[in-house]
């Protein structure tokens, strides 16, 4: 059986909406409502619904920017901290517009251990190789790239740790149809060579297909 990275059971999460003169809270929203998911190496699932459904909302549970205001989150050790990433619906603004998108991409590991400026340069080079990014082109911000491009170096990014699972909230959604396939089928074939799990949040049901 595949290993099991995460696994959802029961998970719901509010917040409070109101409260009275006392700061009681008198009122809630409930984003999340009895989840169940379980995530294995290597597979895809879609998170379909509506704007203001809460997808986001999970993503950042899932992340562990939110914890769960009832029920059991459980995350495999393999798949903990620097083992899974985030790709954003907008690639620009989830990049720093004012650093060489060279450094953007190896961000993360020089949060972790601080590599030298060659070592991440190289790493930075491999990263673009496999999203299909020229590394001539690594010096350059983001405003100078298109928006497909952007999004092949988010995940590039998101690579950066090899995780074992990316959260892709609308990771598509403000791309042209043409550009939309083209990284979905990056994120496919980078799927098969590296065994990454996906949880793609999204509203279109073609997009999930």
């Amino acid at each position: 059986m595949s290993e099991m990275l995460l696994k959802l059971n029961d998970v719901h999460l509010n917040f409070p909406a109101r409260k009275n003169w006392r700061g009681k809270v008198v009122e809630r929203v409930y984003a999340l409502n009895g989840l169940d998911i379980t995530a294995y190496r290597g597979e895809t699932l879609g998170i379909v619904g509506e704007s203001g459904c809460g997808k986001s909302t999970l993503a950042k549970l899932l992340m562990g920017m939110l914890k769960p205001s009832h029920g059991q989150f459980e995350r495999a050790t393999t798949s903990g901290s620097g083992r899974m990433q985030m790709v954003f619906q907008d690639p620009l603004s989830s990049l720093d517009p004012r650093l060489p998108v060279w450094r953007t991409i190896t961000e993360p590991v020089w949060i972790q251990s601080r590599p030298s400026e060659q070592a991440r340069r190289l790493l930075a080079e491999q990263l673009a190789l496999q999203v299909g990014i020229r590394p001539e082109y690594l010096d350059r911000l983001p405003h100078e790239f298109s928006g497909g491009q952007r999004q092949r170096i988010a995940i590039a990014r998101a690579l950066i740790t090899r995780p074992r699972l990316i959260v892709a909230d609308e990771p598509v959604s403000a791309l042209d149809v043409s550009v939309q396939a083209q990284v979905l089928n990056l994120m496919q074939d980078l799927q098969q060579q590296f065994g990454i799990t996906y949880m793609l949040i999204s509203h279109d049901l073609a997009v999930v297909n």
